[in-house]
């Protein structure tokens, strides 16, 4: 099961996930599930999130850039040297907020200059609006790239539950054997999912939590 973080398990910015949902996932793992966290939050920040401790499998980073498995500290980096030159560049703008490997965009204001650096060093880019945040990204990486790398990496196949809330999962959520939305949802989330919940946020995802037991667990 892959999982969103903000506006999906949270409500977003610093709101932590309640203990009623942290005890859910606890047991949907116990259960034997595989719980994936899939975000555009970097690991460092997700590292210092003390209600995300013990509960995921593996993490999906940046919005597929990187990858990480807790247990065994395996972390992977989805893009090449010339990307990491090209985001060293983009730091030295102003009104940028910085990740591990690439930026988020707190205006349009750079967006020339954006172009410009990306032209010198070859880069192919998209800029994605994830609920007013501004994340940059090579044009060949999204959620479900970096999912479909993680999951490699840790030898599964098999079926794959899927939950977010906005644009930024729409691959992810596409290739999913199910795909469920919380309340809030973008509307174009909406219009793809199996399931969407009348609940917003992380009681949205209890309700679907509280669904796939009921339709699924004995199936999977």
């Amino acid at each position: 099961m892959v999982l969103d973080l903000d506006g999906t398990l949270t409500r977003g910015g610093e709101d932590r996930i309640s203990r009623e949902l942290r005890d859910m996932l606890s047991q949907f793992k116990e259960d034997g599930w595989i719980l994936i966290l899939a975000t555009g939050r970097d690991r460092r920040y997700l590292e210092s999130r003390e209600d995300l401790v013990n509960i995921f499998d593996g993490w999906v980073c940046e919005s597929g850039i990187s990858i990480w498995i807790p247990s065994t500290g395996d972390y992977r980096v989805l893009v090449d040297e010339r990307w990491c030159l090209f985001i060293n560049e983009i730091k030295k703008l102003e009104c940028i907020i910085l990740k591990e490997n690439t930026v988020n965009l707190s205006c349009n204001q750079c967006m020339e200059k954006i172009r410009l650096i990306a032209s010198s060093f070859g880069i192919k880019y998209k800029i994605l609006n994830n609920k007013g945040s501004l994340l940059l990204l090579p044009e060949n990486i999204d959620k479900f790239v970096g999912l479909n790398e993680l999951l490699k990496l840790m030898n599964f196949k098999g079926f794959v539950a899927a939950v977010g809330d906005s644009e930024i999962d729409f691959e992810m959520l596409k290739n999913a054997d199910f795909k469920a939305a919380p309340l809030n949802a973008d509307q174009v989330i909406k219009e793809i999912v199996d399931y969407l919940s009348s609940r917003e946020d992380g009681e949205g995802v209890i309700d679907i939590l509280n669904l796939l037991k009921r339709r699924f667990v004995g199936d999977c």
